[in-house]
This record gives C-alpha cells, sequence and structure tokens, in this order.
C-alpha cells in the first residue's frame, strides 16, 4: 500500500538517514569540507568541533572521503543530519557499519534529541535503548504495539507457531495404509521395467 495521508507544521524540518545516502558524499571531499559546504557562515574550528562531537577528532576532519571506512561515512551522514537542526528524524538502520563505541554515541545523541523520531532498525540495544513506542507495519497496515522488545520476540515465536498450524491443519491428512498400498502398486507397475533394464 503506497497511499495516505499526512499532516505536518508548517515549518517541519525533517532530518533523513538512509543507508543510501552515503553515495551522496562528495568523493575527494574532506568531512570538514562538507560541514563547511552545509554551514557556509562556520569556521574551520567550528567545523572541526562540530565533527568531534561525532568521533572526529584531530586531523581525522581532514580524511578524504573515499579513505574513510563505512562507519565513519556513515557518522559523517548523520553529522551533517543534525547540523540541519531537525524537529523529526527519520532513521533506516543508523548503526550499520558503526563500531561499538560510536553505536553507543549515537544511542546517547537521540537519548537527547528533542524532537521526534522514527527508527527502522535491527539494532536490538538501540531500539531498547531509544524507542518508548513501537508500531506493526505488514498486510497494509499500520498497528501500534502495547509492549517491548521482549513482548514483541515473544509475538513473533507466537505468529510463527500459529501459521504453522493452521498449514497443519490445511494439510489433507495422510492414510498410511493407503500410502503404502499406493507404493505397493507403484512398484508392481516398476518391476517389468526393471526387468527390461536389467537385460
Amino acid at each position: 500500500m503506497q497511499t495516505g495521508e499526512r499532516y505536518c507544521a508548517q515549518e517541519l524540518n525533517i532530518g533523513y538517514f538512509s543507508q543510501h545516502q552515503l553515495e551522496q558524499l562528495h568523493a575527494g571531499s574532506t568531512a570538514e569540507e562538507h560541514i563547511l559546504r552545509q554551514q557556509p557562515d562556520y569556521t574551520n574550528l567550528q567545523a572541526r568541533s562540530f565533527l568531534g562531537r561525532f568521533g572526529f577528532s584531530g586531523d581525522q576532519a581532514l580524511s578524504v572521503i573515499d579513505n574513510m571506512s563505512g562507519g565513519e561515512k556513515a557518522r559523517l551522514v548523520l553529522a551533517l543530519i543534525v547540523l540541519t537542526k531537525p524537529q523529526l528524524l527519520l532513521l533506516d538502520e543508523p548503526t550499520n557499519h558503526l563500531d561499538l563505541e560510536m553505536r553507543q554515541a549515537i544511542v546517547m545523541a537521540l537519548q537527547d534529541f528533542e524532537g521526534a523520531i522514527i527508527l527502522i532498525a535491527h539494532d536490538r540495544y538501540l531500539l531498547e535503548s531509544c524507542v518508548d513506542e513501537f508500531l506493526l507495519v505488514g498486510q497494509g497496515r499500520v498497528d501500534e504495539f502495547k509492549g517491548d522488545i521482549d513482548d514483541y520476540q515473544q509475538w513473533l515465536n507466537d505468529e510463527k507457531k500459529q501459521h504453522a498450524s493452521n498449514a497443519q491443519k490445511a494439510a489433507p491428512s495422510v492414510d498410511k495404509k493407503q500410502q503404502r498400498q499406493q507404493q505397493a502398486q507403484l512398484r508392481k507397475q516398476a518391476a517389468p521395467l526393471k526387468k527390461e533394464v536389467e537385460k
């Protein structure tokens, strides 16, 4: 389902992070140059200081994108998003490619964020640390989920059991005696062909 309605404030600023945004960074540019490009009134010192909050210490702010790891690129994209001061963050797997230290830093940053966050993640720790309301999305619907991650895991297990039970009920019951008779009949029919092959 690709339709629906949304209502948002006139001045709403949305920050969106997607795993694919890493490809939108400018090859050959440094982290500092990315910040200055987006915030031209910053000095080099301000840009470096801002990058320091995202783990770019010292000369790391002068690293060229081409030489950065996936985690460093993800941190830079997140820094660029935060620089726009969004009221709503849409985050799609923000901790992919990040080391444990940076994942912890993102958790703390999200906990301090005063706006709204919509987060899609498989990172259980991130979800447990930052989310206070869960939504189930599927079968063309969005429903509020009452519970936490452990409750969701139990819900998933119950769903699997229910599907397995329904599949068993739907499967035709097999009569073992009839099945043996059919197999014997097939062997009997195949016997002349088998003798022919042996000859």
